[in-house]
């Protein structure tokens, strides 16, 4: 399975709640109509105590994984009237954006728990095991699009879910602030 997640920082001009609207009920419909797409989550980045001090100077709001069962099918999203769409609407709302394309590796079963704790690890370092991880093939400006590019580099992306943000925070808790930049993510499931 192919994931393309996108890190997301809204426009200065737009407050979270209207960045969070905007997205989920006039984008996620956008993004739904894609031709191929088998999945799709918008992780909206939460407030809490799980978030550590590298993912909050990112300024990530939020965290779009796309999933399609091949790069056949990514690439006919991307090409798609739909995608064009997309890249219009994003214009609302974006202020920066980074695309990733990577391998998923791991258990997608629907759900998992609301919340989940998305890290992002710098390249050259091997992540402990987590449910999920993403192998990152490919990373830069997003394609066809205006937004400007968010300048993030990130060598593998891992992901675990948690019932309540009460079981996430007690988690991050006790994991040892490595290298990783670490968001407390709730899932909005679409496809």
């Amino acid at each position: 399975m192919i994931a393309a997640i996108s890190l997301m920082r809204r426009q200065d001009s737009i407050g979270l709640t209207r960045f969070r609207r905007h997205w989920l009920d006039v984008h996620g419909p956008l993004v739904c109509a894609f031709p191929g797409l088998r999945r799709y989550v918008q992780c909206h980045v939460i407030d809490s105590l799980a978030t550590n001090e590298a993912a909050l100077t990112m300024r990530v709001d939020g965290i779009p994984i796309l999933y399609f069962d091949n790069d056949m099918d990514r690439s006919r999203a991307h090409g798609s009237a739909e995608m064009a769409a997309c890249n219009v609407d994003s214009r609302q709302f974006v202020g920066a954006v980074c695309r990733i394309v990577a391998n998923v590796h791991g258990d997608l079963r629907p759900g998992l728990g609301r919340f989940s704790m998305i890290e992002l690890w710098p390249e050259g370092i091997s992540p402990p095991s987590r449910p999920v991880r993403y192998h990152v093939r490919e990373q830069g400006a997003a394609p066809n699009s205006t937004i400007p590019h968010l300048p993030i580099t990130v060598g593998t992306m891992t992901q675990i879910w948690y019932d309540s943000l009460i079981d996430m925070e007690c988690a991050a808790a006790d994991m040892v602030d490595a290298a990783s930049a670490r968001f407390a993510v709730e899932e909005h499931w679409l496809v």
